[in-house]
């Protein structure tokens, strides 16, 4: 079975799907150099970068050598998630998600190969300037210029203490287990400290809060709380004039905060809480469908319950 592997995530995959039998065919020249590959011969399947989420790759190709890359994937990063899978005329497309967990994995791979920063892949899919932050550390060390554990310290305290500046404008990236990436509007910092991020949205319109049922009004803000990491985020809802109208818990994947956007993966389980009720799980039926469709393991489905759980109790 014979793979053409690119993009930010290349050295980690062939360092995996060599040890599980695939054959890597046309390499770059740093794969060649990394791995002494020097087939160019016709691959049966392609893993590339998404052009639309760097935190996801594409697989296409042969349907067999593509499932066959999907379970190698699967038995490897519990927390994956198959978003897409879309019949391309006789060949398959998969689009595939790597959460935080997912991307600590791959960095334990490529160090197998190459000197490898702290957080490699999470700055890799976190823009161009973040991924040039990488690309000049590794370089220093591989020239020998600054010593690696020296090098490794200092990258890791760099990015636990990534956030927005108070007063910026923050995207926050919400990608559902069926492939839709939601926009869930803009919000403005309003407060950070120790990885942690507060933004501040208004309402324009009127309806009904999803989950809460709770009127909808011009004037309203929400308050969501953020930490990087962390496998949920916390939205409080206030009227105009600052009475509380609940409180929405979404649970995911740890979350990616960058200088410009958040970035998480959703489970579609939910916590909410009105006020004078007791806090309540809500669209359980959306994860088990989702556990049924084979995007998501039951491991994880395990996970997002037992957050849910310990939210109930105790309403952080």
């Amino acid at each position: 079975m014979k793979l053409t592997i690119r993009g930010i995530y290349s050295t980690a995959l062939i360092q995996l799907l060599l040890s599980n039998g695939f054959t890597i065919t046309r390499p770059t020249k740093s794969q060649s150099e990394r791995f002494g590959i020097l087939s160019r011969d016709q691959p049966d399947a392609e893993i590339i970068d998404s052009t639309l989420d760097r935190n996801c790759v594409d697989v296409r190709g042969s349907p067999d050598v593509v499932e066959s890359v999907i379970g190698v994937l699967r038995k490897n990063f519990v927390d994956l998630m198959v978003l897409r899978v879309k019949d391309l005329g006789g060949l398959l497309g998969v689009r595939i998600g790597f959460p935080n967990d997912a991307k600590l994995r791959l960095d334990e791979l490529r160090s197998m190969v190459a000197y490898t920063v702290p957080y490699h892949h999470y700055c890799r899919a976190g823009g161009e300037g973040l991924s040039s932050m990488v690309t000049i550390a590794e370089d220093l060390v591989e020239r020998g210029i600054v010593p690696a554990e020296e090098m490794s310290k200092s990258f890791r305290e760099q990015v636990l203490g990534i956030s927005p500046r108070v007063g910026s404008m923050v995207r926050i990236i919400h990608v559902k287990p069926d492939g839709r990436r939601i926009i869930l509007g803009r919000g403005r910092v309003v407060g950070r400290m120790d990885g942690s991020i507060r933004l501040m949205r208004r309402m324009m319109g009127f309806g009904v809060y999803d989950g809460l049922g709770v009127e909808k009004c011009p004037g309203d803000y929400a308050i969501t709380e953020v930490s990087m990491f962390r496998p949920w985020m916390k939205t409080s809802y206030y009227s105009i004039s600052g009475t509380l109208k609940g409180c929405y818990y979404n649970i995911s994947t740890p979350v990616s905060i960058y200088p410009d956007h958040i970035h998480y993966f959703d489970l579609e389980l939910d916590v909410v809480v009105k006020p004078g009720s007791c806090p309540e799980i809500i669209d359980a039926d959306g994860l088990e469908r989702a556990v049924q469709e084979n995007r998501i393991s039951e491991e994880l489905k395990k996970t997002a319950f037992r957050i849910a759980e310990e939210i109930v109790s105790r309403q952080p």
